[in-house]
């Protein structure tokens, strides 16, 4: 008897245990403490209002209100998880309520973090949720990461309006986050380096040159054995650290054969007889000529490197993969040093080494660059080591990542320095330029003082010339071409530190100075509907405030009109490529081909699944003429969707230059957690003909001009409905 008593206590025991050590996350908001402001292990995202609502909620007592106001842009209360699961698919479901919420969306917000950077998010943007909704049940599924770090689960009010959250609940494949056995996450070989774990422990400032010429060396012989060698591919040494070993080297005059050690370390591997694609499956070949190249290298340096480069390597590497079905880059485990110390040369050395290297083996428009890639490196090595503080540091970086000239590049992430470097503050106007002067373009409903009209070109902004600013700062626009980097440099001139600016603007009748109050810095976003009827008888579609679905229902009534224009000076809010295309062809053509980069072969950038089709057999398809617009705001979907569209019969592009980036992007994170990004894959025109840095070519060219702009007309689009008409 006491044996089977001693048997139940135990059971008894190990049933209470487990269940105590399962985990209890406060997704439903009940739990908080009365001094704080949100509910327990919740944190803010954003400016504006969040609080607990005790009069409102779909279960308990509490649901989370979100009040985002005029100007404060968005509203976001997030909750941290473990990612230490298995699975392949993550749900969050919850209850949203919603009143009032325009010039954005409300959703609920699922992302996975590793390393430091996003690997994986939705935050239901594509839905485009707006106006009042009382309590309904929605969900949002994304792909489960394994390895990650973070889960972030969240509701999210961009624009204006209330918005409540409540009964948040998240499965991992159906089951519930809180009833998964959490998976022990083992250190890997490289996570067990710790030994630069608080820095690199080196420091320089001056280079003499024989330190230039090694580091030039060190950065290319670095990063080709980081992405050629195959033991550096699995993952078992960490060759951040191993470079911070081999700079208190960089003063040797015999250093590679330094190098030579150093790589002989890594032990053996086998080599085979590298095989190429077929000459016209090759749209790059890597640019490894130098390692032959004994004027560069020693001699035993260039055979170790050759011998390398024909390793027997797999398509796997612990720094890079390629994203299934796109083959787009994935940069992973690169650590993010957000603590980094701005006087330590040898992580801020990485920082260079890692984006040129990148650059140089994963970028398909790498032959597009203006600039030698070899020697912006051989530039930016001392001018990096220069640099003094976090400003000097990620302003180098920005005029860096401006040096593979790609719109999608740039540092996207919060930055004080770019903060400050930008403007805190914004004048409530927007600027556009206009035959390559700025124009004031429209007055926002928050600017309230006189003496600046729609039309007015603004010559200087407190006492200095707008060309002059643009001389001395165009190198802080990244960009694939210059009226793209006009176009951003319009938007900086909006901002400012100051509570007032002192601007000198042209009128019509004359030149003038005058001074305009600032507010709190806001994007302001235009929303037009996203359809209408232009004289009876010509269809518009404005693709960025399209909801999810809604052109099939705009096209149904479209079908007997006379003409069709689709404004494409925006970015689509709903992937529209294939579900308009197909109102517009009764038959498959081809739109557009792709590149994309080689893991076994770092560098190699070949076609990738032949050309891509649009349209189909479809009898009742629209006959009318289809007007496209473009500008410099057609960037990457919306370039893709011109380039669908204009296959269809009585297609004619109309408008100027595009942002010129399109193609899947790849996310790079960088010594600081700086974050930016390439454009991942190439995006080739069926005749072979270049997209990237070009654009999408108009067939009429026209732009605005002051006049037009000044009598309130939107000239290209009257040219569209003149086009139509004749």
């Amino acid at each position: 008897m006491k044996k089977i008593f001693s048997f139940a206590s135990i059971l008894l025991v190990n049933i209470l245990f487990s269940q105590i050590q399962a985990p209890v996350f406060n997704l439903d908001f009940e739990k908080h403490s009365k001094k704080d402001e949100l509910p327990n292990d919740w944190i803010r995202w954003g400016d504006s209002e969040l609080k607990i609502d005790s009069t409102n909620a779909v279960s308990g007592k509490n649901s989370m209100l979100i009040n985002v106001k005029e100007g404060e842009g968005f509203g976001c209360v997030a909750y941290k998880l473990p990612a230490n699961f298995k699975g392949k698919k993550i749900t969050l479901e919850g209850f949203m309520k919603y009143e009032n919420v325009t010039d954005g969306f409300v959703g609920l917000l699922v992302r996975i973090d590793k390393d430091g950077q996003s690997v994986g998010f939705d935050n239901m943007q594509n839905q485009k949720l707006q106006g009042t909704s009382e309590w309904k049940k929605h969900t949002v599924t994304i792909d489960f990461k394994e390895n990650a770090d973070e889960i972030y689960v969240a509701g999210i009010l961009v624009g204006k309006g209330k918005a409540w959250f409540d009964n948040f609940k998240v499965t991992i494949d159906g089951k519930p986050i809180e009833k998964l056995k959490p998976v022990e996450k083992e250190l890997s070989i490289v996570e067990k380096d710790t030994e630069f774990d608080t820095g690199s422990k080196f420091e320089i400032t001056n280079l003499n040159e024989i330190q230039k010429r090694n580091l030039f060396i060190l950065g290319k012989v670095w990063g080709f054995v980081k992405y050629y060698h195959p033991v550096i591919a699995e993952g078992k040494i960490s060759w951040d650290y191993e470079l911070f070993r081999m700079l208190p080297k960089i003063s040797n005059k015999d250093f590679d054969n330094e190098l030579v050690k150093w790589i002989n370390k890594l032990g053996t591997f086998k080599t085979t007889t590298q095989k190429l694609p077929k000459e016209n499956e090759i749209k790059l070949l890597p640019n490894t000529k130098w390692i032959a190249d004994t004027n560069l290298i020693s001699s035993e340096l260039s055979t170790l490197l050759q011998k390398v480069n024909n390793a027997d390597r797999s398509d796997k590497n612990y720094y890079i993969q390629l994203h299934r079905s796109v083959n787009n880059p994935d940069f992973t485990n690169e650590k993010v040093y957000d603590k980094m110390k701005y006087t330590d040369t040898g992580i801020k050395l990485l920082s260079i080494f890692r984006y040129w290297n990148m650059i140089e083996y994963f970028f398909p428009n790498r032959h597009l660059m203006d600039e030698n890639w070899d020697a912006v490196l051989t530039e930016f090595i001392p001018r990096i080591t220069a640099t003094k503080d976090q400003k000097g540091y990620t302003l180098t970086l920005l005029e860096l990542i401006g040096k593979i000239q790609d719109t999608h590049a740039n540092i996207w992430r919060y930055n004080s320095v770019l903060d400050t470097f930008l403007g805190e503050n914004s004048i409530p106007l927007k600027i556009k330029f206009i035959e390559n002067k700025a124009v004031v373009v429209k007055l926002e409903e928050e600017f309230k003082d006189a003496n600046v009209e729609v039309g007015d070109v603004i010559l200087a902004i407190n006492g200095t010339r707008v060309e002059d600013w643009i001389k001395s700062n165009l190198k802080y626009f990244p960009a694939s071409n210059y009226p793209t980097q006009l176009r951003d440099i319009a938007r900086k001139l909006e901002r400012s530190n100051d509570k007032f600016v002192k601007i000198t603007i042209e009128k019509a009748s004359g030149i003038k100075d005058v001074t305009v109050n600032t507010i709190k810095y806001k994007y302001f976003k235009e929303e037009p509907i996203s359809h209408k009827i232009i004289n009876d008888n010509i269809g518009y579609i404005y693709p960025g405030t399209l909801k999810k679905g809604e052109i099939n229902e705009i096209m149904d009534k479209f079908l007997d009109k006379k003409g069709l224009i689709v404004d494409l000076r925006c970015y689509p809010s709903d992937f529209i490529v294939f579900s308009l295309t197909r109102y517009l062809l009764n038959e498959k053509k081809d739109f557009v081909k792709f590149t994309a980069g080689d893991i076994k072969t770092p560098g190699l950038f070949t076609f990738r699944g032949g050309e891509m089709r649009v349209g189909g057999k479809n009898k009742d398809y629209f006959k009318g003429k289809v007007i496209i617009l473009i500008n410099e705001e057609t960037q990457s979907n919306a370039e893709y969707t011109t380039m669908a569209l204009r296959v269809a019969p009585n297609a004619i592009v109309l408008g100027s230059t595009t942002a010129g980036a399109d193609g899947n992007v790849s996310g790079i994170t960088l010594p600081g957690n700086i974050f930016t990004y390439i454009s991942g894959i190439g995006v080739i025109n069926p005749d072979g003909s270049e997209t990237q840095r070009i654009g999408i070519v108009p067939d009429v060219k026209l732009e605005p001009t002051i006049n037009g702009i000044r009598s309130g007309k939107d000239e290209v689009l009257e040219k569209a409905v003149e086009l139509i008409n004749n």
